[in-house]
């Protein structure tokens, strides 16, 4: 993840200097930088879990329970919160989140190809309730009088349904997804709400039984050391 994201960083700003940074959607909306902050959190947790048991070294064994033990806390701490507030969430991804992906959807081509990729999978356009008229705030989509763009009034491909006829005069909804991807996302969720559970489930699940593992070795060398003083 971070060989990936580093190559998709040079490529992207080698030429034109590194992307501009004024609050935390920018970091957000950089698909590399992401990947590249998530593969090397991986890989510190991992590192430390591996070497600390190979080596049966305290200081590691304790620095990877602990690394566990934030994330298990920050997961449950974001899932309470989405399941206490869903409207303040809601409200948060609807006026903040969905207009800063909008607007930036032509300036980086891995942030497009993700949009593109969940628009496809969920079946949605745009992304707040306002669905498909989300796509007017992108400069090259607004239906402005001055707007010299080709995709003027128009949304991306990624929208249109599969089956639609270019050349019929139909309405909207038969043409393109009419309504946002929160909506297709939480339609998915509740779709396969054993699922989603299962899975979440699974990963505390693992997560906690590491912990214990890393506990219990922890405990034996401890243990082990005590005896040999």
């Amino acid at each position: 993840m971070v060989g990936i994201g580093g190559w998709s960083f040079l490529e992207e700003y080698s030429e034109s200097g590194l992307p501009e940074v004024k609050n935390v959607f920018d970091v957000l909306l950089q698909v590399s930088i992401v990947l590249m902050v998530v593969g090397a959190v991986v890989f510190s947790i991992s590192f430390s879990g591996c070497l600390g048991a190979l080596r049966e070294n305290t200081c590691l064994l304790k620095v990877y329970s602990f690394l566990l033990l934030v994330l298990f806390l920050g997961e449950l701490v974001l899932g309470t919160l989405a399941f206490v507030f869903p409207n303040t969430l809601t409200n948060w991804i609807n006026e903040g989140l969905s207009q800063k992906l909008v607007e930036n959807y032509r300036d980086n081509a891995n942030f497009q190809n993700l949009i593109d990729a969940i628009q496809k999978e969920f079946r949605c356009c745009g992304i707040s309730d306002k669905g498909y008229k989300d796509w007017s705030q992108n400069q090259y989509f607004n239906c402005s009088t001055g707007n010299p763009s080709s995709e003027r009034c128009a949304v991306p491909y990624s929208c249109c349904r599969e089956n639609a006829d270019s050349k019929s005069q139909t309405v909207l909804n038969e043409k393109i997804y009419t309504r946002g991807c929160i909506e297709g996302l939480m339609e998915f969720v509740k779709g396969n709400l054993y699922l989603v559970a299962g899975i979440c489930l699974g990963v505390a699940l693992v997560q906690l039984f590491a912990m214990y593992l890393s506990r219990t070795l922890l405990n034996q060398i401890t243990l082990q050391r005590a005896r040999w003083t």
